[in-house]
């Protein structure tokens, strides 16, 4: 008998789908929609969530009430890639479903540390969602492509146990040290 292979949860940034759906002639996203100005780059994000598209292992990590496809839904249309690529994983059941609880202000709800560290509001229900994952014992990573905030939260992620997967690491540094040029990262 076959030994059945574990699953692996990514929650998907929006930025990860916006920057695929760039590097893909039909969807409406060009080069000037997204930070990453080099094609090379913006094919290695398309490259990876078109892998992460066909590996059934690979699931992606939604909440049930959809507030995590409602932040895909701010910036993409159906007929993008990126939108398309996760519709796939939710048509072939290849999802973990979590409950993610918000406050009155529409706001996932975090720990306070946690929250004070995560000062993107959006990014919230994403953490909420990949932690609630975890809670749940699946293996989880957030993915990321652009965004610098995901480095200014790292190190409180990592304390939640949640860790970020950057697609374009060496870009993402450069491009973090120039928002940040008196800030010394330490490694």
């Amino acid at each position: 008998m076959a030994e059945a292979r574990a699953v692996q949860a990514r929650l998907v940034d929006t930025n990860v789908l916006i920057v695929a759906s760039a590097a893909d002639d039909g969807s409406r996203f060009r080069a000037e929609a997204t930070p990453v100005e080099e094609a090379a780059l913006r094919q290695q994000v398309f490259d990876w969530l078109e892998a992460f598209e066909a590996d059934s292992t690979r699931h992606a990590v939604l909440d049930v009430d959809w507030h995590v496809c409602g932040e895909y839904r701010h910036k993409l249309t159906e007929q993008d890639y990126g939108w398309l690529a996760m519709m796939h994983k939710i048509d072939r059941n290849e999802v973990v479903w979590v409950g993610v609880a918000l406050d009155a202000d529409g706001n996932a709800v975090l720990e306070p540390t946690l929250a004070a560290a995560i000062t993107d509001l959006a990014d919230r229900k994403m953490v909420a969602a990949a932690l609630a994952a975890l809670a749940a014992g699946h293996a989880c990573l957030l993915t990321n492509a652009s965004d610098t905030d995901w480095i200014d939260c790292e190190q409180a992620l990592r304390t939640a146990g949640l860790e970020v997967e950057n697609l374009l690491p060496d870009w993402l540094q450069a491009r973090w040290r120039r928002k940040h040029p008196r800030i010394r990262r330490a490694k």
